[in-house]
């Protein structure tokens, strides 16, 4: 349609300048994509192994708390020593989750997230 206008070019000028633009939006966004995302994808085996730690490390917890009560059945009934480690235990989280809280504000209930600080 633009061809019929006097003084305008046509459309076969106008094509291969917006196919030109649209390639060049196009290598300038996967550009900025794998500028982004790079830090990220390099530190994937990073991450990876971090968790594999984390997991080994519940492992090794659940195992030192079954010996923890393993020995204080020596003294006490079953029931008992395994009432008394799940409650130390749930004692030290809460004080750990307190003390964790006291040090971010921004995170008790009610408070409006605070970025930046």
């Amino acid at each position: 349609m633009t061809s019929q206008i006097p003084g305008l070019p046509g459309r076969d000028l106008l094509q291969p300048l917006t196919e030109e633009i649209g390639a060049a939006v196009h290598r300038e966004v996967e550009r900025v994509r794998d500028e982004v995302t790079r830090p990220y994808r390099d530190s994937r085996e990073g991450v990876r192994l971090l968790g594999g730690s984390a997991v080994l490390g519940s492992m090794a917890a659940g195992g030192a708390t079954a010996l923890l009560i393993r020995l204080l059945d020596r003294r006490l009934p079953p029931t008992v020593s395994a009432a008394l480690v799940t409650a130390a235990l749930g004692a030290g989280a809460s004080a750990l989750a307190r003390a964790g809280r006291a040090r971010m504000p921004w995170a008790s209930p009610g408070a409006a997230p605070r970025p930046g600080t």
